[in-house]
């Protein structure tokens, strides 16, 4: 089993409160193995299975299982040991290493593409790199990996007090400091109305009183920790808070929201949690990852490095789901060498999202949290907050701070969370939900206007060519590419 991290629990102070870090849930660490598409392989929940043909293969799996102490074997993707064993008479027709066009060629289609993914769970935590190791030996496996283990995409830090309300929710009024969500509130449809968005991270408090009642854990299970929770919240807050006398409003406050936990069986799981998310939306609904994990080089990369999350992603916009992914807070290139042939320089058809500055380009922690003193100038407006993703896979920009939202309790505190209110929400986290409202928004002006959505690589191809240009900063070029800020307005014209 992981190492629980013990984390103080949250300070009350007056007015405000003290921000608590992510508690890392004591989940174990396991393996996904990625069959071959050509290795007429399938598995049990205890061992891996072959027509005779390919007994050898099936062999040389199972003698890696009897090094280590295994706890179980199953689909990453949740499918049914029957529907796993129907992959061995289309493996054994492909040639070595088919292209995409043999594939489809011979109806390899998204569930076949999964049913080679493994989910290997040790006993002893420590085995897992290990067992990685010896199954990447195997000549059936394509490649295996010890499973990420997520955070949420958000910063965190201490903050007491109601200082520096300006800009408040800035990011719904015109561009250029805003996406002009309240420009196109006027146009029917263009609220959010008749889509659904299903955020994906770890928990969330849907009792706030500025959501919308009726928001469903529709799969996985939460993780109890407040770190976790106010994250949710806040998420929710940029895109569903309810329209009222008090605290916030969303950009598509009329869209339907649900939520999904990545937790799933009692281990992290991306993949199963989008798969599972898609059967239950519909083409024009929107998907939000709210997700980063350390990646080769030690920092926070986007979840679609992992092939099986990338493979997730390909088949919910398959179906007509526009997927938004944070693209992570490590201050890493994407276009590095290290990231050749990965998820990373890969069009899974998702709307990647870094964080910008925003209008209002100071930091006000008081010197805590690790960002500097107090009201440090931090740079240039829609260029590249520091500590942002980038490259070519990234598509637009959020705010990258001072979110004003639900949850944390710095803009409010009470001594019910369902009261709390930031104004300090911040990361990719912060970035994507704007995105992710956007998105919400055009697709129901395009249900309202034309009577179907679009799909999403006309949505993505809408706000990144109708956006606010990303700007260069001191030390942030161009050549770092976040991609322009969401404008609503602009982009309905495309719709």
């Amino acid at each position: 089993m992981a190492r629980k991290r013990t984390v103080s629990r949250k300070k009350q102070t007056a007015p405000g409160f003290t921000t608590t870090p992510f508690k890392t849930p004591d989940l174990p660490d396991y393996v996904v193995a990625e069959l071959r598409y050509e290795s007429p392989v399938a598995f049990t929940t205890s061992s891996f299975v072959a027509p005779a043909a390919a007994e050898n293969e099936a062999n040389s799996l199972n003698n890696v299982l009897a090094r280590f102490d295994i706890a179980t074997v199953r689909s990453q993707f949740g499918q049914r040991i029957a529907d796993v064993r129907n992959r061995i008479e289309l493996a054994e027709a492909l040639p070595a290493e088919p292209s995409a066009r043999v594939l489809k060629a011979k109806g390899a289609d998204a569930a076949f593409r999964q049913s080679g993914f493994v989910q290997i769970v040790p006993k002893k935590g420590a085995d897992a790199k290990k067992l990685a190791d010896a199954l990447n030996r195997a000549k059936p496996v394509w490649q295996a990996y010890v499973a990420p283990r997520p955070v949420p995409a958000g910063l965190t830090g201490s903050s007491v007090g109601t200082r520096l309300f300006e800009p408040g929710q800035g990011y719904l009024y015109s561009a250029p400091d805003g996406i002009g969500a309240a420009d196109v509130w006027g146009l029917a449809g263009a609220k959010g109305r008749s889509v659904t968005i299903c955020d994906i991270e770890g928990a969330w408090n849907t009792r706030h009183e500025d959501l919308p009642a009726g928001i469903s854990l529709i799969g996985g299970t939460m993780i109890s920790d407040l770190g976790w929770r106010n994250h949710g919240t806040a998420v929710l807050g940029e895109m569903v808070s309810t329209p009222n006398s008090k605290g916030c409003v969303g950009i598509s406050h009329e869209a339907k929201a649900v939520v999904h936990s990545a937790v799933i069986n009692g281990v992290f799981n991306l993949a199963q949690a989008l798969t599972n998310a898609a059967a239950q939306l519909k083409a024009g609904d929107v998907i939000l990852i709210e997700l980063q994990a350390t990646g080769p080089n030690g920092k926070y990369v986007a979840m679609q490095y992992w092939s099986d999350v990338f493979s997730a992603i390909v088949a919910a916009t398959a179906k007509g789901i526009t997927v938004v992914e944070a693209a992570g807070n490590g201050n890493e290139n994407f276009d590095l060498p290290i990231f050749n042939n990965t998820g990373l320089q890969k069009d899974s058809g998702a709307i990647i999202v870094g964080a910008g500055i925003p209008p209002a380009n100071f930091l006000d922690f008081d010197g805590s949290g690790g960002f500097g003193s107090a009201y440090q100038n931090i740079g240039v407006p829609r260029s590249r907050i520091w500590f942002s993703n980038y490259g070519k896979i990234v598509n637009v920009q959020g705010w990258g701070f001072h979110v004003t939202t639900l949850g944390y309790g710095d803009l409010q505190g009470d001594a019910s969370e369902n009261k709390w209110y930031s104004m300090r929400f911040s990361g990719t986290s912060s970035a994507s939900p704007i995105v992710t409202g956007a998105v919400a928004c055009i697709q129901g002006r395009a249900k309202a206007k034309n009577g179907a959505p679009l799909t999403p690589a006309k949505v993505r191809s809408i706000l990144m060519s109708t956006g606010t240009a990303q700007v260069a900063g001191p030390g942030v070029p161009l050549a770092q590419r976040i991609g322009p800020q969401p404008n609503l307005p602009k982009a309905m014209l495309s719709v």
